[in-house]
């Protein structure tokens, strides 16, 4: 029983410790917007390719990249909101969690 018990408490805290970013359609967190939990190599099917124009990472470091499966130009962004994409504004084709804490603010 108490090994049932710790793996699911142990479950629990990897669920916990995942990323979430959400994207927004807006400058200023406006407009339609998605939330992802996991790495997306292709906004396309999710009605979200080169329609992002802001970004809130919740928690956790997003890679986030002008083409699909992480390819092109791509940024890192740390937790935190930004309200612009200068340079990158509807670009992102794909998205990932990535363990690197580089900061690369706008």
């Amino acid at each position: 029983m108490h090994k049932i018990l710790a793996a699911a408490a142990f479950s629990a805290s990897a669920l916990c410790s995942a990323g979430d970013i959400t994207l927004y359609s807006h400058e200023r967190l406006g407009g339609p917007a998605i939330t992802l939990h996991e790495a997306t190599p292709d906004l396309d099917p999710l009605g979200f390719n080169d329609k992002t124009s802001s970004v809130v990472v919740h928690k956790g470091s997003w890679q986030v990249c002008a083409e699909k499966h992480y390819k092109g130009k791509c940024l890192v962004l740390a937790e935190g909101e930004y309200a612009e994409l200068k340079g990158f504004n509807n670009m992102i084709s794909s998205a990932r969690e990535v363990d690197a804490p580089r900061r690369e603010r706008q």
